[in-house]
């Protein structure tokens, strides 16, 4: 099937009506949260035993908005009119002043670099248009470092202390940190932190209009209890030792082992993932994957409500991993083919895994039409910064 047939598939199948309801936002976000406090390190485990689909939180999402704005206004443009003449829209190329953040980013192009950052290992990248955002653990895994860096449209959220709502980012009573980059930086008060956890939150202004932030925080650490006053001044040379040595700005492309078809009807690319981990038997395995949606947000802890479709490809899963879960061939390719999911195993050393709302002709059409590059199993030099066909 050619590409333009696919595509076509997706408008005679079309999505289900766009669900942006501010309030179903918040109530996504604080289920999220949720999951993120009551276990990263037991959804990671399961990760890299290869025996678990990608939590909902794997997933990108973005929209504009402005530090201290009030919490309820997280939903970023409204969804492209369906059908679309540009579902998917550039990214604006009007010149800005110097030192001025970006209005939003290119959800494939890379503004944080971390490969300076010592003593840390990237897990998990993730890029949106309006925020980007990189997770890194030590060698031994307790410590985890995480990186989030806003366009200007982008507005940061945490969760409070209940995790029964999220606020703007409050500085209120915050303590300078000096500097990073010729900037003042501030370390944020309470438990502005990640996964309910106390930690060490380095905020600062990178360019005029866009916030970055390192949070470093103890995975040993009992939720329930404050981090001693050494424990948690560790966590801050942790903190400001990475905001030091990572780089932001304008960098290099994206890149995929796979090529889809085009963008689905009435979506437009809303962000990109690449996890990395080891699994149980120690081989390292990465998962990339490209979301495509009708809504971005402005925060990686507010999802917007509206339907994704999303394409992931895994370096090592394998039918052994979930015994009994195959219960078609495609292609002569053992295959997981459920409601709203198919997974298509051994494409080039890749299984495939394509999710979408639509009906099961027209997501194996899909599917079916996802390439992989030509010796992108094991040879990341090989993979494309054209992952989208047409």
């Amino acid at each position: 099937m050619r590409d333009e047939e696919v595509l076509g598939a997706f408008r005679e199948d079309p999505l289900p009506p766009s669900g942006v309801d501010v309030a179903r936002a918040v109530r996504t976000g604080r289920r999220q949260r949720r999951m993120r406090s009551a276990g990263l390190a037991g959804a990671l485990a399961l990760l890299l035993a290869g025996g678990a689909a990608v939590p909902f939180w794997f997933s990108a999402a973005n929209g504009p908005a402005n530090l201290g704005a009030s919490p309820e206004v997280t939903i970023g443009p409204p969804p492209p009119p369906c059908p679309s003449p540009e579902p998917s829209p550039s990214v604006s190329t009007s010149p800005r002043p110097a030192g001025t953040a970006p209005a939003e980013f290119d959800v494939l192009r890379h503004w944080v670099d971390v490969s300076g950052v010592s003593g840390l290992y990237p897990q998990l990248f993730r890029t949106a248009r309006y925020w980007q955002s990189v997770l890194m653990y030590d060698a031994a895994e307790r410590f985890t470092v995480e990186v989030t860096v806003y366009a200007a449209g982008g507005k940061p959220v945490f969760g409070n202390h209940d995790a029964t709502a999220f606020e703007p980012v409050d500085l209120t009573g915050a303590e300078s940190a000096g500097q990073v980059g010729g900037r003042p930086a501030s370390w944020l008060p309470g438990r502005q932190g990640m996964y309910g956890r106390d930690a060490a939150r380095l905020g600062w202004q990178w360019a005029d209009g866009g916030w970055a932030f390192v949070a470093a925080a103890d995975g040993a650490q009992e939720s329930s209890r404050q981090p001693s006053a050494e424990a948690m001044a560790a966590l801050r040379v942790m903190a400001a030792q990475a905001a030091e040595q990572l780089v932001i700005g304008h960098g290099t492309a994206v890149t995929m082992p796979f090529t889809v078809p085009g963008i689905p009807e009435c979506s437009r690319l809303t962000g990109t993932t690449v996890y990395r981990g080891t699994r149980g038997d120690g081989t390292p395995f990465v998962r990339p994957g490209l979301v495509f949606g009708r809504a971005d947000n402005t925060d990686p802890l507010l999802f917007p409500p509206d339907v994704e479709t999303t394409v992931i490809v895994d370096s090592a899963e394998t039918p052994a991993d979930k015994p009994g879960s195959v219960n078609e061939q495609v292609d002569g390719h053992p295959a997981v083919v459920g409601d709203g999911t198919v997974l298509l195993h051994g494409l080039n050393g890749f299984m495939v895994e394509v999710s979408a709302p639509v009906g099961r002709d027209t997501l194996l059409a899909y599917a079916r039409a996802v390439r992989i590059v030509d010796g992108a199993h094991g040879d990341e030099s090989k993979w494309t910064e054209r992952p989208i066909r047409s």
